[in-house]
């Protein structure tokens, strides 16, 4: 499964990250098009239209003999019953098209939450560092010992065997690409750092994972943590960074989502897909 997410991963980041290229405002517009369109072409060419048209007749029916019988309780309460019916069958119908659809777009959103839902460590400022052990417990992390490439471990290691986790605060003063060395148990485990411009388009992979579907797809642009080493996970907290539309500043996702939306409204009628 882990090499599974990680061929996804590498599929969507070759179509988002040149587009991303263009600018984070740019490029989200851009592949949030792309998603409506995309979705309006899957339901053009696999969805069952009888189906969705007689749905839509059976709940359009039960919603009219809800407001015609609204006086007569039994038969409203019939009504009712036939529309949620409707409702279900409605939601069966679209299932072919949103199976076409889910995975690919799983892994482009996973693309975008990278370049859009963090921003790199303004110089100076501070951030967690949080190694997780493999085994559950701190094991080799009793020992474990962090340091960086043009970035400083400002605090010692605080150990929490209730979970297996050991953090560190860094602090990065350079702007660029720099590297955190962990040492446990006799072995080494890097993990990139990225100080810079926050309003610059670039991927960020605030975690680093030994394995997981998940996990490898989501928050990671990593390869794999060796499998013979303590380590689970190595995540650096980044911070959120809203995208700007205009005056307004929005979580990706929502931008997203409206963007998308938008584009399926205006090239339905174009494409001819009944939904």
């Amino acid at each position: 499964m882990t090499s599974i997410a990680y061929g996804l991963r590498t599929a969507a980041g070759r179509l988002v990250g040149p587009l991303m290229s263009l600018g984070p405002t740019a490029g989200l517009v851009i592949i949030s098009v792309l998603t409506g369109i995309g979705v309006m072409v899957a339901f053009k060419y696999t969805a069952n239209r009888r189906a969705l048209r007689h749905a839509k007749d059976v709940i359009q029916a039960a919603l009219l003999g809800i407001v015609i019988f609204r006086h007569d309780t039994r038969v409203m309460f019939a009504e009712e019953w036939r529309l949620v019916r409707g409702a279900l069958s409605y939601m069966v119908a679209g299932l072919r098209p949103l199976a076409a659809v889910i995975i690919p777009m799983v892994a482009i959103f996973a693309q975008i939450e990278l370049y859009s839902g963090y921003a790199p460590l303004p110089p100076g400022a501070d951030a967690l560092v949080t190694v997780r052990g493999a085994s559950g417990d701190l094991g080799a992390l009793g020992q474990a010992t962090l340091s960086g490439n043009s970035v400083e471990v400002v605090t010692p290691a605080l150990r929490i065997p209730q979970t297996g986790e050991v953090c560190w605060r860094i602090r990065g003063d350079r702007p660029g690409a720099h590297t955190l060395t962990l040492t446990a148990g006799g072995r080494t485990v890097e993990k990139s750092v990225l100080v810079g411009d926050p309003d610059r388009a670039v991927r960020l992979s605030p975690h680093r994972v030994r394995s997981g579907f998940f996990d490898m797809l989501f928050g990671s642009a990593e390869s794999a943590i060796p499998a013979d080493t303590a380590v689970q996970s190595i995540a650096v907290e980044y911070p959120h960074a809203p995208v700007q539309l205009g005056p307004i500043a929005l979580h990706w996702i929502w931008a997203t989502l409206i963007i998308a939306t938008i584009a399926a409204l205006i090239v339905k009628p174009l494409l001819r897909v009944e939904l």
